[in-house]
C-alpha cells in the first residue's frame, strides 16, 4: 500500500507536470490518467492513517517498558533525517539548475501547471532551507526550492510529538513540556484537520489492540474495500472540506477488516511490498524536483497536448524516477538503522559526560 500510495503522488504530480487540463478526449487511457491524476492528495492522507497505525504502535509498546523521550525522538529524527537532508540538498541542486542555469518556463511558471505553485524566487532561499531543516515548511516558511510535497512531511513531524504527548497524559497522567506544541494546531487550524486524518491510524491501532482475537469473514474485507473506494470517488468529484478524514475513516475500517479477516499472502506482490517498505518514503521526498526538472526540459512554456505521446512522457519519466528513488533509498533509508546508532552513541556519551543529574 506504501508503495501504491507513493507512485499514486508521484504520477499525479508529474501528469500535472507534464500534460495540459482536462480537456475530452477520446483516449480512454488518456481519460484513465486524468482521473487518476486526481487522486495524488487522497492519497497523502491515506499515508496520513498507516503512519498513526505505525505511530501509536510504537508509542504504545514504548511506554509500557518505560517511556524516554530521548530515545523516541532519536528514532524519529533519524527515520526522518536521513532522507530529509539529502533530499532538500539533491532538490536545491536541481532546482538552482532549473531556475538559475537552464531558465527553464517551469521553474517560472509559465507553463501554467496547478501542480507548480512555488515562488523559486522565495522558495528557493537559505531561509527557507532553514525552516524546512526543523519542519517548519508550510508553517512559517515554504517547502524548500520545488519541492511542495515537503508540506506533509512538516505535518508529520509535529503529529509524531502530539500524539505521545497527549498519550502520556491522558493514558498515564504524565502530562509533559511536549504538550506546548499543541500550539501550533491552534496557530494553523489546516495541521490540526490533518491530524483527524492521521488519528484515524492511530484508531485503527487501538481497535486492534482492543479486540486481538476477532476474526472476521474473508468477504469482509471487500465489502470495507468498497466503501472506502466509494469515499475515495466522492473526495473525487469535489473540494467538500470534509473529504480527508471521511476518506481516512474509511481506510482505517478497511485495513481493520483485513487485519481481522487474515487474507492469504499474495507472492506477486513481494517485489511491490518491498519498495514500498524500502524506498517509498524516498520517492515522496525526491520526486517533486526530479520530475519538474523533465518536465520543463521536454514540454517548455506549453504542456503537451493528451494523447499516446504525453502517456508514453509520463510513463517514461515516472520508471526513471522510481529507479533514482530506489538508488537513493539505498543511500539513505538503508542506513537509517546505523544512524540511529550513532546518535543514541553520542547521546550516551554526553549524558556520561555530562553534569549528574539533579
Amino acid at each position: 500500500m506504501r508503495a501504491v500510495l507513493a507512485v499514486t503522488v508521484a504520477f499525479g504530480h508529474l501528469w500535472g507536470l507534464l500534460v495540459e487540463d482536462y480537456r475530452p478526449t477520446a483516449s480512454l487511457l488518456v481519460r484513465a490518467g486524468y482521473f487518476l491524476a486526481g487522486f495524488a492528495h487522497s492519497a497523502v492522507i491515506l499515508f496520513f492513517v498507516l503512519s498513526g497505525y505505525w505511530i501509536a504502535r510504537s508509542v504504545a509498546a514504548r511506554a509500557e517498558r518505560g517511556w524516554r523521550w530521548d530515545d523516541y525522538l532519536i528514532d524519529r529524527v533519524a527515520r526522518l533525517g536521513i532522507v530529509l537532508v539529502p533530499a532538500l540538498m539533491l532538490g536545491g541542486l536541481l532546482d538552482w539548475i532549473g531556475y538559475h542555469v537552464l531558465e527553464l518556463p517551469t521553474h517560472y511558471g509559465l507553463s501554467g501547471a496547478w501542480v507548480f505553485t512555488q515562488d523559486l524566487s522565495q522558495s528557493l532561499t537559505l531561509r527557507a532551507l532553514a525552516g524546512n531543516l526543523v519542519f517548519l515548511q508550510h508553517l512559517i516558511v515554504p517547502p524548500f526550492g520545488s519541492n511542495g510535497p515537503l508540506w506533509s512531511l512538516a505535518f508529520e513531524f509535529w503529529y509524531y510529538l502530539w500524539f505521545p504527548a497527549l498519550y502520556l497524559a491522558l493514558r498515564y497522567r504524565r502530562p509533559g513540556i511536549a504538550l506546548v506544541t499543541l500550539g501550533i494546531a491552534f496557530a494553523n487550524p489546516e495541521i490540526a484537520f490533518g491530524f483527524l486524518s492521521w488519528l484515524c491510524g492511530a484508531a485503527l491501532y487501538g481497535a486492534e489492540r482492543r479486540w486481538p482475537d476477532l476474526r472476521l469473514a474473508r468477504w469482509t474485507p471487500v465489502a470495507a474495500g468498497l466503501l472506502c473506494l466509494a469515499a475515495l470517488l466522492w473526495g473525487r468529484t469535489g473540494d467538500f472540506g470534509v473529504e480527508d478524514p471521511i476518506e481516512a475513516a474509511s481506510f482505517a475500517l478497511f485495513l481493520f477488516t483485513l487485519l481481522r479477516s487474515d487474507p492469504p499472502r499474495i507472492a506477486a506482490l513481494r517485489p511491490l511490498a518491498s519498495y514500498g517498505a524500502q524506498a517509498s518514503f524516498s520517492l515522496y521526498a525526491i520526486h517533486f524536483p526530479l520530475m519538474a526538472l523533465a518536465a520543463g526540459w521536454i514540454v517548455g512554456d506549453t504542456r503537451l497536448a493528451p494523447g499516446g505521446e504525453a502517456a508514453l512522457a509520463v510513463v517514461a519519466i515516472l520508471v526513471l524516477a522510481l529507479a533514482a528513488a530506489w538508488l537513493f533509498a539505498a543511500q539513505t533509508e538503508a542506513r537509517t538503522g546505523a544512524l540511529r546508532d550513532w546518535l543514541r552513541r553520542r547521546a550516551q556519551g554526553g549524558r556520561a559526560g555530562g553534569p549528574p543529574p539533579r
